[in-house]
């Protein structure tokens, strides 16, 4: 079974004196959340418990809207988590939340977001998707973002900036499914109309994994890869995501290529285990690839 690693290892919550140095995301976050979520009457009850300091009574309130999608909301959650008033301190949970507010479209969610990144707070840093983040922000006439945005650029390949431009082109805010031609990264993640999408309910092998396959070592994560670069090839890709966004930032989805399910043929074809953490509706299909034996199962 191909594991992931990821970072949990959160700094400590806040001083009740001052916000150190490390909080400027959070502190900055702050002084944008409080003026603009007050206007909003679904979460108007939780920016007073939040401003009297109840912090338990303002979760009540901002974690449902959230859920349904109210990004002043999510951005609330954001800074509950960042500073650890009424919850456990976490980087992650906050990135989790500012991405949720980011994929909807919020400017400032979306600076914030490309913050994380920079820094590696609560995601694995990424100067990249920072620049990402930051190019969405920017288009949404931002000053911050526009202030910020060429000495991000400055800081990568030119070719990685270029892709990043392309990505944030074609890029939508959450809601609608998407659909295009995809760009396949490996034999689990896509990048389809400027999002980047993990295919629901597999685990593929991760680049640069080995393993024997009738009697020979291969590059296992290599062939997934082009496994799922045959599936897509000449189809225009369907996807529907998901809530939930894995460790790398990528949002979980259910994709289609001519109405054929992506994870199915990954696990079918034997270049995907089924991840029965997360849904059982491959096992069943990785335990007859295994029999059969198909790709990364082959053994004779």
């Amino acid at each position: 079974m191909f594991r992931q690693l990821s970072d949990n290892d959160p700094f400590e919550t806040r001083s009740a004196n001052r916000i150190p140095v490390r909080y400027l995301v959070a502190s900055f976050l702050l002084a944008f959340l409080i003026p603009t979520i007050a206007v909003w009457a679904d979460v108007a009850d939780g920016v007073r418990a939040y401003d009297a300091g109840w912090y338990d009574e303002a979760l009540e309130e901002f974690l449902p809207a959230a859920k349904a999608g109210d990004m002043q909301a999510q951005m609330a959650l954001a800074s509950t988590y960042q500073f650890g008033e009424g919850v456990r301190q976490s980087d992650s949970e906050a990135a989790r939340w500012t991405r949720a507010a980011a994929e909807r479209g919020d400017a400032v969610a979306q600076i914030n977001l490309s913050e994380f990144y920079a820094l590696g707070r609560g995601v694995v840093r990424d100067a990249a998707e920072s620049y990402f983040w930051l190019l969405l922000a920017a288009g949404q006439n931002s000053g911050l973002a526009l202030a910020r945005i060429e000495a991000a650029a400055a800081a990568l390949w030119d070719s990685v900036a270029e892709r990043a431009r392309a990505r944030a082109d074609n890029w939508s805010p959450f809601g609608a499914n998407l659909t295009g031609s995809p760009e396949v990264i490996n034999g689990e993640t896509l990048i389809l109309s400027g999002h980047r999408l993990r295919l629901e309910g597999i685990k593929a092998p991760p680049p640069g994994t080995r393993c024997q396959v009738r009697g020979n070592e291969h590059n296992c994560g290599r062939i997934s890869t082009t496994a799922l670069l045959d599936l897509t090839a000449g189809a225009t890709i369907i996807c529907r995501r998901r809530q939930a966004v894995a460790e790398d930032g990528s949002r979980y989805a259910r994709c289609r290529a001519g109405g054929y399910d992506l994870s199915e043929g990954m696990v079918y074809t034997g270049w995907a285990e089924a991840d029965d953490d997360q849904m059982n509706r491959y096992v069943t299909l990785e335990a007859d690839a295994r029999n059969a034996p198909r790709g990364m199962w082959r053994r004779d």
